[in-house]
Protein backbone atom coordinates (compact mmCIF):
# COMPACT_ATOMS: atom_id res chain seq x y z
CA UNK A 1 0.00 0.00 0.00
CA UNK A 2 3.15 2.46 0.79
CA UNK A 3 5.12 1.68 -2.05
CA UNK A 4 1.79 2.03 -4.30
CA UNK A 5 0.56 5.63 -2.63
CA UNK A 6 4.48 6.73 -3.16
CA UNK A 7 3.96 6.03 -7.16
CA UNK A 8 0.76 7.49 -7.24
CA UNK A 9 2.25 10.61 -5.01
CA UNK A 10 5.26 10.64 -7.43
CA UNK A 11 2.90 9.92 -10.58
CA UNK A 12 0.66 13.40 -9.29
CA UNK A 13 3.92 15.25 -9.06
CA UNK A 14 5.07 14.74 -12.69
CA UNK A 15 1.88 15.60 -14.18
CA UNK A 16 2.21 18.86 -11.87
CA UNK A 17 5.48 19.73 -13.06
CA UNK A 18 4.53 19.14 -16.82
CA UNK A 19 1.85 21.27 -16.73
CA UNK A 20 2.09 24.44 -18.10
CA UNK A 21 1.67 27.68 -15.56
CA UNK A 22 3.07 30.48 -18.03
CA UNK A 23 2.50 30.67 -21.79
CA UNK A 24 6.15 31.02 -22.36
CA UNK A 25 5.79 28.53 -24.77
CA UNK A 26 3.22 30.02 -27.63
CA UNK A 27 5.11 32.39 -30.19
CA UNK A 28 2.58 35.75 -30.81
CA UNK A 29 1.88 37.10 -34.60
CA UNK A 30 -0.21 39.68 -35.45
CA UNK A 31 -0.55 42.53 -38.45
CA UNK A 32 -1.48 45.77 -38.81
CA UNK A 33 -5.10 45.94 -37.73
CA UNK A 34 -6.05 49.77 -36.09
CA UNK A 35 -7.16 49.83 -33.35
CA UNK A 36 -6.56 46.55 -32.14
CA UNK A 37 -3.02 46.05 -33.00
CA UNK A 38 -0.68 48.44 -34.95
CA UNK A 39 2.27 49.76 -34.88
CA UNK A 40 3.17 53.16 -33.45
CA UNK A 41 6.59 55.02 -33.32
CA UNK A 42 7.93 51.72 -34.28
CA UNK A 43 6.39 50.06 -31.03
CA UNK A 44 3.03 47.38 -31.10
CA UNK A 45 0.29 49.13 -29.62
CA UNK A 46 -3.49 48.70 -29.56
CA UNK A 47 -6.58 47.04 -27.73
CA UNK A 48 -5.69 43.75 -28.42
CA UNK A 49 -1.78 44.02 -27.52
CA UNK A 50 -2.95 45.42 -24.23
CA UNK A 51 -5.15 43.11 -23.67
CA UNK A 52 -2.12 40.21 -24.26
CA UNK A 53 -0.23 42.24 -22.15
CA UNK A 54 -2.28 41.63 -19.07
CA UNK A 55 -2.79 37.76 -20.00
CA UNK A 56 0.75 37.99 -19.58
CA UNK A 57 0.95 39.51 -16.36
CA UNK A 58 -1.98 37.37 -14.93
CA UNK A 59 -0.21 34.09 -16.30
CA UNK A 60 3.36 35.14 -14.67
CA UNK A 61 4.50 34.86 -18.44
CA UNK A 62 8.53 36.39 -18.92
CA UNK A 63 7.19 38.23 -22.29
CA UNK A 64 5.52 41.45 -23.29
CA UNK A 65 4.18 43.50 -26.60
CA UNK A 66 8.14 43.34 -28.07
CA UNK A 67 8.40 39.55 -28.12
CA UNK A 68 5.04 39.57 -30.63
CA UNK A 69 6.08 39.04 -33.71
CA UNK A 70 4.55 41.61 -36.59
CA UNK A 71 4.09 40.21 -40.03
CA UNK A 72 2.15 40.68 -43.17
CA UNK A 73 -1.65 38.99 -42.72
CA UNK A 74 -1.16 36.26 -45.37
CA UNK A 75 2.63 35.31 -44.03
CA UNK A 76 0.68 35.08 -40.15
CA UNK A 77 -1.97 33.13 -41.23
CA UNK A 78 -0.19 30.77 -42.68
CA UNK A 79 2.48 30.40 -39.62
CA UNK A 80 -0.48 30.10 -37.64
CA UNK A 81 -1.95 27.11 -39.66
CA UNK A 82 1.29 25.55 -40.24
CA UNK A 83 3.28 25.96 -36.50
CA UNK A 84 2.46 24.63 -33.42
CA UNK A 85 2.55 26.92 -30.37
CA UNK A 86 1.70 29.90 -32.62
CA UNK A 87 -0.92 32.59 -31.85
CA UNK A 88 -2.30 34.62 -34.10
CA UNK A 89 -3.90 37.66 -33.76
CA UNK A 90 -6.37 39.61 -34.22
CA UNK A 91 -8.65 36.81 -35.68
CA UNK A 92 -12.11 36.95 -36.69
CA UNK A 93 -13.49 33.46 -35.84
CA UNK A 94 -16.01 32.10 -38.53
CA UNK A 95 -17.28 28.59 -39.64
CA UNK A 96 -14.90 28.14 -42.36
CA UNK A 97 -12.14 28.75 -39.92
CA UNK A 98 -13.64 27.22 -36.92
CA UNK A 99 -11.73 23.91 -37.12
CA UNK A 100 -8.40 25.05 -37.92
CA UNK A 101 -7.58 26.60 -34.88
CA UNK A 102 -8.15 26.90 -31.49
CA UNK A 103 -9.91 30.11 -30.16
CA UNK A 104 -9.36 32.07 -27.10
CA UNK A 105 -11.82 35.34 -26.66
CA UNK A 106 -13.54 37.05 -27.73
CA UNK A 107 -11.58 40.23 -28.39
CA UNK A 108 -13.89 42.69 -29.50
CA UNK A 109 -16.68 42.55 -32.42
CA UNK A 110 -16.18 43.55 -35.74
CA UNK A 111 -17.74 44.43 -38.75
CA UNK A 112 -16.53 43.05 -42.23
CA UNK A 113 -18.42 45.20 -45.44
CA UNK A 114 -17.82 46.37 -49.06
CA UNK A 115 -16.63 49.68 -49.07
CA UNK A 116 -16.92 52.04 -52.07
CA UNK A 117 -15.16 55.54 -52.44
CA UNK A 118 -17.39 58.64 -51.71
CA UNK A 119 -15.66 60.29 -55.64
CA UNK A 120 -17.53 56.80 -56.95
CA UNK A 121 -20.55 56.10 -55.11
CA UNK A 122 -21.80 52.56 -55.55
CA UNK A 123 -25.16 51.75 -54.52
CA UNK A 124 -26.11 47.56 -54.24
CA UNK A 125 -29.19 46.07 -52.42
CA UNK A 126 -27.93 42.56 -52.46
CA UNK A 127 -24.49 41.17 -53.25
CA UNK A 128 -26.33 39.69 -56.67
CA UNK A 129 -26.28 43.09 -57.91
CA UNK A 130 -22.35 43.78 -57.21
CA UNK A 131 -21.99 39.95 -59.37
CA UNK A 132 -24.20 41.16 -62.04
CA UNK A 133 -22.44 44.50 -62.77
CA UNK A 134 -19.19 42.77 -62.98
CA UNK A 135 -18.11 45.19 -59.69
CA UNK A 136 -14.42 44.21 -58.89
CA UNK A 137 -13.19 44.21 -55.26
CA UNK A 138 -10.12 44.69 -54.07
CA UNK A 139 -9.27 41.81 -51.03
CA UNK A 140 -6.61 40.82 -48.78
CA UNK A 141 -5.62 36.93 -49.71
CA UNK A 142 -6.82 34.80 -46.71
CA UNK A 143 -8.34 37.53 -45.42
CA UNK A 144 -12.01 37.54 -43.82
CA UNK A 145 -13.50 39.83 -46.09
CA UNK A 146 -12.07 37.18 -48.98
CA UNK A 147 -12.90 34.50 -47.46
CA UNK A 148 -16.79 35.60 -47.91
CA UNK A 149 -16.98 37.11 -50.57
CA UNK A 150 -16.16 33.34 -52.18
CA UNK A 151 -18.23 31.57 -49.29
CA UNK A 152 -21.14 33.43 -50.77
CA UNK A 153 -20.09 32.84 -54.49
CA UNK A 154 -18.36 35.89 -55.57
CA UNK A 155 -16.34 35.32 -58.62
CA UNK A 156 -12.80 35.12 -58.13
CA UNK A 157 -12.49 36.66 -61.23
CA UNK A 158 -13.66 40.02 -59.70
CA UNK A 159 -11.15 39.98 -56.81
CA UNK A 160 -8.32 42.04 -56.88
CA UNK A 161 -5.58 40.99 -54.26
CA UNK A 162 -3.48 43.51 -52.38
CA UNK A 163 -0.27 43.10 -50.10
CA UNK A 164 -1.59 45.27 -47.61
CA UNK A 165 -5.05 47.35 -46.24
CA UNK A 166 -2.45 50.49 -46.95
CA UNK A 167 -2.34 49.40 -50.59
CA UNK A 168 -5.88 47.81 -50.88
CA UNK A 169 -6.68 51.72 -49.84
CA UNK A 170 -4.47 53.14 -52.24
CA UNK A 171 -6.10 50.98 -55.04
CA UNK A 172 -9.81 51.93 -53.96
CA UNK A 173 -9.14 55.63 -54.29
CA UNK A 174 -7.01 55.97 -57.44
CA UNK A 175 -10.41 53.98 -59.10
CA UNK A 176 -8.13 50.58 -60.18
CA UNK A 177 -11.08 48.77 -58.11
CA UNK A 178 -14.96 49.26 -57.50
CA UNK A 179 -15.16 48.41 -54.02
CA UNK A 180 -13.10 47.30 -50.80
CA UNK A 181 -13.77 44.20 -48.47
CA UNK A 182 -12.69 44.92 -45.13
CA UNK A 183 -13.21 45.37 -41.45
CA UNK A 184 -15.20 49.17 -41.22
CA UNK A 185 -13.96 50.47 -38.27
CA UNK A 186 -10.28 49.50 -39.66
CA UNK A 187 -10.67 50.66 -43.41
CA UNK A 188 -11.83 54.21 -41.52
CA UNK A 189 -8.98 54.36 -39.18
CA UNK A 190 -6.73 53.40 -42.15
CA UNK A 191 -8.07 55.76 -44.41
CA UNK A 192 -7.80 58.76 -41.65
CA UNK A 193 -3.70 57.93 -41.38
CA UNK A 194 -3.24 58.15 -45.07
CA UNK A 195 -4.92 61.66 -45.08
CA UNK A 196 -8.41 60.82 -45.83
CA UNK A 197 -11.61 62.33 -44.63
CA UNK A 198 -14.00 59.88 -42.17
CA UNK A 199 -16.35 59.92 -44.87
CA UNK A 200 -14.18 59.28 -47.63
CA UNK A 201 -14.91 55.86 -47.52
CA UNK A 202 -19.03 54.27 -47.95
CA UNK A 203 -19.66 51.66 -46.54
CA UNK A 204 -22.85 49.91 -48.85
CA UNK A 205 -23.31 46.30 -47.85
CA UNK A 206 -22.89 43.99 -44.79
CA UNK A 207 -20.68 40.74 -45.15
CA UNK A 208 -20.16 39.58 -41.46
CA UNK A 209 -21.04 40.35 -38.33
CA UNK A 210 -18.63 38.62 -35.76
CA UNK A 211 -16.01 38.51 -33.04
CA UNK A 212 -12.21 38.79 -33.11
CA UNK A 213 -10.24 36.30 -31.54
CA UNK A 214 -6.78 34.96 -30.51
CA UNK A 215 -6.40 32.11 -32.88
CA UNK A 216 -3.95 29.24 -32.35
CA UNK A 217 -2.74 26.44 -33.76
CA UNK A 218 -4.52 22.95 -33.58
CA UNK A 219 -1.33 21.24 -32.84
CA UNK A 220 -0.84 23.48 -29.38
CA UNK A 221 -1.29 21.68 -26.36
CA UNK A 222 -5.06 22.32 -25.01
CA UNK A 223 -3.93 23.43 -21.28
CA UNK A 224 -2.10 26.38 -22.83
CA UNK A 225 -5.60 27.31 -24.86
CA UNK A 226 -7.17 26.42 -21.45
CA UNK A 227 -4.97 28.68 -18.84
CA UNK A 228 -4.81 31.73 -21.83
CA UNK A 229 -8.83 31.47 -21.80
CA UNK A 230 -8.64 31.69 -17.92
CA UNK A 231 -6.68 34.27 -17.79
CA UNK A 232 -8.55 36.37 -20.47
CA UNK A 233 -11.82 35.92 -18.66
CA UNK A 234 -9.92 36.96 -15.60
CA UNK A 235 -8.75 40.30 -17.14
CA UNK A 236 -11.97 40.60 -18.74
CA UNK A 237 -14.00 40.67 -15.26
CA UNK A 238 -11.65 42.68 -13.33
CA UNK A 239 -11.54 45.57 -15.85
CA UNK A 240 -14.19 48.36 -15.11
CA UNK A 241 -17.73 47.79 -16.60
CA UNK A 242 -17.80 50.88 -19.00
Amino acid sequence: MLAVLCLWLASVANVQADAPNTLAPLTFITEEYPPYNYLDNQQLTGVSIDLLEAIFAATDTPLSRHDVRYYPWVRGYELALSQPNTVLFSTTRTPAREASFHWVGPIAQDQVVLLAHRDAPIAIDALSQAIDRDLTVVVIREDIGAQALLEAGYPERLLVPAIDNRSALSMLTRGRVDLWAYSADVAAWIAESEGYSSDSLIPIHTLSESSLYFAINQATDRRLVTLMQQALDRVLAERPQR
